[in-house]
């Protein structure tokens, strides 16, 4: 089959929307995604939960010695020796504590029916075959009560929460041994340009390594997310078939390259064919303008720019919390940082810097690194964050407080917070 580009197609000017425009529009383009997995406990880490998870028992299940000691009865502590009549260990079954006796107890231990107290050995005295007590303890004193940490029937982990190794202790502890999580937000990442090659191929005449690729699908995939990739070259044909295959099967669908207006920029006209809209065909910022935004198939489409700091900055800012929708977690709260460098460059245009984050005086700094120039590299080395500069008049003067993109996604942003007792 032939496909051909228009030239009306390619003429086509949807408007340049602004930074913060395209941003609440890409979130606008991705809901939920409506499949859910149950997992075994082992591979929980990270993922997040599609239900709310429930206390189905007391932690702890029965009221336990919370040191080694002494189970007593308060009303029997006055009189003295008290007899010792067992020990119970951690695990042992449920013992009943007789009249004017004393139990020995580890910790952990299953409290004596009876008893309601627990001595430190240190502060007992044995006397003969049995034990002084010399202060009088209080009710419940190194007792831990049943359900005192979770209740039965309370909420424990909300729907929507990354699991941390926390709430994976949580889990075990109540005996959950599988929770049901998102299922994987499924991603196709589809790099253009006939010069591309894979890293170990041989490298002809004025071709280059394909670095976006391997870049966004490290940049992307996580616990959660599937991350698939292709080169297509400049195909149209092949182009169009990957597009529309992708659209059937992923939630989010991403081009890198191939997004301007040269006659080897193929890959709007190829996702008209496919089937596709454009939603958002550029955006005011820097690098990055020619990102778009819009549908294929059943999935929300972005189309990056080709060089690597705009591919890389734009997937920051406008896929990762697309990533976050998709996988029902909410909106992250902006992470806020001093800009620690004048620059009086400002334009009309949002910037995109990259920066190296870093924490002095309590407070998060964040210091402009490398040359100018998107398609360089070695700033991504160099930096751990991308500082958003919002378009205006005025200069950027040091001190500045700017939003910032941390390199690697804390999870713990946008996670719900469990109720606290």
């Amino acid at each position: 089959m032939t496909f051909h580009v228009t030239e009306a197609f390619r003429s086509v000017t949807l408007g340049m929307r602004s930074f913060e425009a395209a941003r609440d529009k890409a979130l606008r383009l991705v809901g939920p995604v409506d499949r859910s997995e149950t997992v075994p406990l082992d591979l929980a880490l990270g993922r997040v939960l599609a239900e709310t998870v429930v206390a189905p028992r007391d932690l702890p299940a029965f009221d336990q010695a919370a040191m080694d000691g002494y189970a007593v009865r308060l009303a029997d502590v006055a009189t003295a020796p008290l007899r010792i009549d067992g020990v119970t260990r951690a695990g042992d079954a449920p013992a009943r504590l007789a009249p004017n006796c004393a139990h020995r107890i580890m910790t952990g231990a299953s409290l004596p029916a009876g008893a309601d107290a627990v001595i430190p050995y240190e502060q007992a005295t044995i006397v003969g075959e049995g034990v002084a007590i010399a202060d009088t303890p209080r009710s419940g004193g190194n007792v831990r009560r049943a359900g005192e940490d979770i209740a039965r029937g309370q909420t424990v982990l909300p729907k929507g929460r990354v699991l941390a190794w926390p709430d994976i202790a949580a889990l075990a502890a109540l005996g959950i041994g599988a929770v049901r999580v998102v299922a994987p937000v499924r991603i196709a990442v589809l790099t253009t340009g006939a010069e591309l090659r894979d890293a170990g191929e041989t490298l002809p005449m004025a071709a280059i390594y394909d670095s976006n690729g391997p870049m966004l699908a490290a940049l992307l995939t996580g616990r959660s997310v599937e991350v698939t990739k292709a080169t297509v070259g400049d195909d149209y044909g092949a182009l169009v078939e990957r597009l529309a295959a992708a659209g059937s099967h992923c939630d989010l669908v991403i081009t890198s390259a191939g997004m301007s207006s040269g006659d080897r920029d193929l890959v709007r006209g190829a996702l008209a064919a496919a089937g596709g809209a454009i939603a958002v065909s550029a955006v005011s910022m820097k690098p990055g303008k020619p990102l778009a935004l819009g549908t294929i198939g059943r999935a929300a489409f972005v189309g990056l720019p080709g060089n690597p700091q705009a591919a890389a900055f734009s997937a920051l800012a406008f896929i990762r919390p697309m990533i976050a929708a998709l996988s029902g977690r909410p909106p992250s709260a902006p992470i806020m940082a001093r800009y620690m460098f004048a620059d009086g460059r400002r334009t009309e245009k949002t910037e995109l810097i990259p920066v190296r984050l870093e924490a002095e005086s309590e407070q998060l700094v964040a210091r402009r690194v490398g040359q100018p120039g998107s398609h360089r590299l070695m700033p991504l080395l160099a930096a751990n964050a991308v500082a958003i500069v919002p378009a205006a008049d005025t200069p950027l003067e040091d001190g500045d407080r700017l939003e910032v993109l941390p390199f690697h996604d804390p999870e713990f942003q946008g996670a719900p917070p469990c109720p606290a007792r």
